[in-house]
């Protein structure tokens, strides 16, 4: 029995040893195109254990690999290539296949390995939509090949694992370079990752992956662990100016992070715990990262990490270029005080953490955020230097209950201070200027508390409330920037000096705003008032009100000269409105009157319309951006007698019809008019009787265009021809500028009249007030006499606040009953005058307090006659007119 065993050893022996020969001898080469055409065919046509030599040329094919092969260029990558044609490249679905020195190129998959074992070397995989995908595919190496230009990843793992990828060039690809998917136990090593798309390498949801001795550099991300990604080994690589983070570790725990070189770069985490980070540096300092740790002292640093850690104190470090200086998770009670954080991507972040201190700190120039606090209350922001950081100064975002005092927040790139789903905030004491967008920003953020800055100089807006309420604004002197309220109510703005700007609301309501000024003048908010008289304001703003008056005011240097929000029935009469961004601006306000007003040299609007059967009638609207600007569906407003000039665009209507635009001179505007998906009437609705040229004439009209080209055949003053605007058109467009057309009418007189009893007369001077309801021009004042006697006046003056004009009796000459003025006196409606008459002889009088009159009233202070005595209901009857 025993001889018979060891006959039958040795016979399986030689039957194993002999058929290991036969293998060997019948094991083929093959060459393409040489044996077969393709590289298809010649796979088709080999055996298991073959190997195919692929001669240079270009192939255009899918080649499907389901055989052990060795598929090999003849000369190397460089003039071999494989077009996939759009289609995958090689499908590798047999184990053991080596693919080795190919260009491969043009494919959805450059290389896709189905199988395991496979040894894939010393190729150029470029320009396919993905370079190398593993699909359940263990132990294979992928070594020494150039990976570059593909559409998507370089290498894709997905559910692989033991595979080791060493000694690749995996650059530039439009996706990442390598991205394990459920894939463990891989070797990344040797390598050079870097100028991908987006991240260098990604490990998500795998684990007991090494990743060592690669350079991973100027790649969006460099590597990435994400979802439960846990017990991997990333060591001895050198990590180098990736755009955002060197290391991000977010969800993954228990990872050795060892021995690696941050130049430029650094590591991050977020929800991640128990992982062990040692001895890395980043730009030649140690990077210090604790966790579950206290009471430590800092002082010098290339990045610090602070996880589950309380009352550590970071003093006296330069933390610069970097991804994150200091990052704190769920930390309390640290210190970070007197170091300079300047020039990483963020400058200090804090997530879940409460009760620290930031003080006396550089953090300027960072490519995102100065400071960010996320999920974090009850954290001091003290006396530091925040300047030049790329995204905002401050970010507090659902954090609550935090102070930040005395602080230099300047010319950040985006917003000084930006507060959104925080409240309880206390910003004080610092100086917030020239950053590009605003200087505070609220977004859903209430009950904070803003007082005593200097906000200055930022391009947007100084303080920004979208979607806030409750919050307190007071004491800051805010410049060259203002206050805007966006759907904010119930916020109280209060003892605030504005500078070159003020306040700006819409849709907000139920704020109080109070005792604020505006270059040294009241800025008046009125809320749900009405029947108000406004005549000196910095700045007005009306929510909801109703027949406001606002007269006389010269308002320049601020946001919006005048602004009326969901207020209608007011008057704008009389105003100098100049060099502010907005000059009046009307948002869903109807049935409203700007009248013989000012609008000069606004930034964008002389005027805005928002709302309808609005007049704008006789005012001076000059050197604005948009001389008027309708707001979309402002219909049936009248625009007339209005001059309008050196504008970019007098007037602009989009998506609004039924406008009355007639007997307004555009005179010297880049584009007189823009209309846009709108129908408008550009000239009276009602013939109107004028004078041209001495001749009188009745007939539409319509507006003066100084670029009109048309011709006047009959002589009436009105252009043949209509004067185009886009889709619109004047069809009565005036060949003169529209006050040629006019002489004085009755309706611009005022005349008492004469009395039904002139008597009781006497010479005597009057003392009251003129009150119209037109236009009144008048060169001239007639006094009526009483019949028989030489009455007349001997002194007449006539003023208020902003103007005077006077006129003197020159005895009985020929036209002794009018006395001229020494200018043309103009009344604007609505406004009320002083007037003083000395008369001689006997005027007529009319007997009454108050006269009303055709134009307007006439009202009596004071009659003191020649003997002395005082009467409050005489009035001397006269005319003032032309």
């Amino acid at each position: 029995m025993r001889g018979n065993t060891k006959h039958l050893v040795f016979s399986v022996c030689v039957a194993f040893v002999l058929c290991a020969f036969a293998s060997v001898a019948s094991a083929r080469t093959i060459y393409v195109p040489d044996d077969y055409e393709k590289i298809q065919w010649a796979v088709d046509n080999a055996s298991d254990g073959d190997t195919i030599i692929v001669r240079d040329g270009i192939y255009y094919e899918s080649i499907t690999v389901s055989k052990q092969l060795t598929i090999k260029s003849e000369n190397g990558s460089d003039n071999c290539i494989v077009n996939g044609t759009g289609s995958d490249a090689f499908t590798l679905k047999a184990d053991g296949i080596r693919i080795e020195g190919f260009t491969i190129t043009g494919g959805w998959i450059g290389i896709n390995i189905r199988s395991n074992n496979n040894n894939i070397s010393n190729n150029i995989i470029s320009n396919n939509e993905h370079g190398i995908e593993l699909w359940h595919s263990n132990n294979n190496s992928i070594s020494n090949n150039i990976i570059n230009s593909n559409n998507r990843d370089g290498i894709e793992l997905w559910n692989s694992n033991n595979n080791i990828i060493s000694n690749n060039n995996i650059c530039s690809n439009d996706g990442g370079g390598i991205y394990l998917f459920n894939s463990n136990n891989n070797s990344i090593s040797e390598n050079n990752i870097s100028s991908n798309n987006y991240q260098g390498i990604v490990i998500d949801f795998s684990n007991n992956n090494s990743v060592s001795n690669n350079i991973i550099s100027n790649n969006e991300y460099g590597i990435e662990l994400w979802n439960y990604s846990n017990n991997n080994s990333i060591s001895n690589n050198l990590i180098s100016s990736n755009n955002d983070y060197g290391i991000d570790l977010s969800n993954s725990n228990n990872n050795i992070i060892s021995n690696n070189k941050f130049i430029n770069d650094g590591l991050f985490v977020e929800y991640s715990y128990g992982n062990i980070v040692e001895d890395n540096t980043v730009n030649g300092k140690l990077l210090v990262y604790l966790e579950g740790e206290s009471d430590k002292f800092i002082h010098n640093a290339g990045q610090i990490i602070l996880i589950r850690c309380s009352n550590i104190t970071v003093m006296n470090s330069e933390l610069t270029n970097t991804d994150v200086g200091i990052e704190l998770w769920q930390s309390v009670n640290c210190l970070m005080s007197n170091n300079n954080i300047s020039s990483n991507n963020d400058g200090i972040y804090i997530w879940h953490s409460n009760n620290n201190s930031i003080s006396n700190n550089i953090i300027n120039s960072n490519n995102r955020d100065g400071i960010l606090l996320y999920f974090s209350d009850n954290n001091s922001i003290l006396n530091n230097s925040i300047k030049s950081n790329s995204w905002r100064g401050i970010f507090i975002h659902y954090s609550n209950n935090n102070s930040i005092s005395n602080n230099n927040i300047s010319s950040n790139n985006r917003v000084g201070i930006r507060l959104g789903h925080s409240n309880n905030n206390s910003i004080s004491e610092n100086i917030i200027g020239s950053n590009k967008y605003d200087g505070i920003e609220f977004d859903h953020s209430n009950n904070n508390i803003i007082s005593n800055n200097i906000i200055s100089s930022n391009n947007w807006c100084g303080i920004a409330l979208d979607y806030s309420n409750e919050n307190s604004i007071s004491n800051n002197n805010i410049s060259n920037n203002g206050i805007e309220l966006w759907f904010s109510n119930e916020n109280t703005i209060r003892e605030n000096e504005f500078v070159n700007d003020g306040l700006s609301v819409y849709r907000s309501y139920g704020n109080i705003v109070e005792d604020n000024t505006v270059n040294g003048k009241p800025l008046i908010y009125l809320e749900d008032e009405s029947d108000k008289i406004i005549d000196n304001a910095g700045q007005v703003i009306l929510v909801k009100c109703k027949n406001i008056t606002i007269r006389n005011a010269e308002i320049k240097n601020t946001g919006v000269g005048i602004e009326l929000f969901e207020s209608d029935n007011c008057l704008i009469s009389n105003n100098s409105i100049t060099s502010n961004i907005y000059g009046i601006r009307l948002e869903q306000s109807n049935n409203n009157i700007v009248s013989n007003n000012i609008i000069r040299s606004n930034k964008w609007y002389g005027i805005l319309i928002g709302g309808n059967n609005n007049s704008i009638i006789e005012n001076d609207i000059e050197s604005n951006k948009y001389g008027i600007n309708f707001l979309r569906n402002s219909n049936n407003n009248s625009i007339s007698e209005n001059i309008i000039r050196s504008n970019k665009y007098g007037i602009r209507i989009w998506f609004s019809n039924e406008n009355i635009i007639y007997l307004n001179n555009f005179i010297n505007n880049t584009y007189n008019a823009d209309s846009y998906n709108s129908k408008n009437i550009w000239n009276s609705t009602e013939k109107i009787t004028y004078t041209y040229r001495g001749s009188k004439f009745k007939n539409y009209m319509g507006n003066y265009w100084d670029n009109y080209t048309g011709y006047d055949a009959n002589g009436d003053g009105i252009g043949e021809t209509p004067y185009s605007i886009d889709s619109d058109k004047d069809n009565y467009p005036l060949i003169e500028r529209f006050e040629h057309y006019f002489v004085p009418t009755p309706s611009q007189t005022f005349d008492t009249g004469r009395p039904e009893n002139p008597y009781p007369s006497i010479s005597g001077k009057f003392v009251g007030t003129i009150k119209t309801n037109k236009k009144i021009i008048a060169k001239k004042l007639y006094t009526y006499a009483c019949e028989g006697t030489g009455g007349h006046t001997e002194y007449a003056f006539i003023w208020n606040k902003t103007w005077c004009a006077y006129a003197e009796w020159d005895g009985y000459k020929e036209d002794w009953m009018n006395i001229s003025f020494n200018k043309t006196v103009v009344l604007m409606p609505y406004e009320t005058y002083n007037i003083t008459i000395i008369t001689g002889s006997y005027p007529q009088i009319h007997h009454t307090s108050a006269l009303k009159t055709e134009n307007g009233w006439i009202n009596c202070t004071e009659f003191t006659d020649a003997n002395g005595n005082k009467y409050e209901d005489w009035i001397p009857a006269i005319k003032l007119w032309s």
